[in-house]
């Protein structure tokens, strides 16, 4: 029997396209993922949720509302910040008193609203 004849069964073909596929191995690409790599992101997120916990608490949601500041837009923001953009944050809120003085709120809601301007997410501050 003739190949071509043979190749118009369909098991045949079947079973030579198999075996022909066989033989093709895709090349496969992997990196490693390091442990402090896995470590920092984890840390990062630990550090949004604290900001967006901030954030979700009632007075500051109406101090933001108050100014134009949408909660999509907060959460947007928060998506975005960068590691020292976090760290930042984090440090002046560690700084402030912890019986949350008016001062101390006014003064956090100010910096909030400085980087969300020098983000782009608002325009309070149209010199910034």
């Amino acid at each position: 029997m003739k190949i071509s004849k043979l190749l118009r069964k369909p098991a045949v073909f079947a079973v030579v396209v198999a075996l022909s596929a066989a033989g093709i191995h895709a090349p496969v690409m992997a990196g490693t993922i390091d442990t402090p790599e896995i470590a920092m992101q984890a840390e990062l997120q630990i550090q949004r949720d604290d900001v967006r916990s901030i954030m979700a608490r009632a007075d500051v949601r109406d101090a933001m509302l108050g100014y134009g500041v949408s909660t999509a837009d907060i959460d947007t923001r928060i998506n975005n910040l960068t590691e020292s953009e976090l760290l930042q944050i984090q440090n002046q809120m560690a700084q402030l008193p912890a019986g949350g003085s008016a001062v101390g709120i006014v003064l956090g809601i100010i910096l909030i609203f400085v980087l969300l301007d020098v983000l782009g997410a608002t325009d309070v501050f149209p010199r910034i």
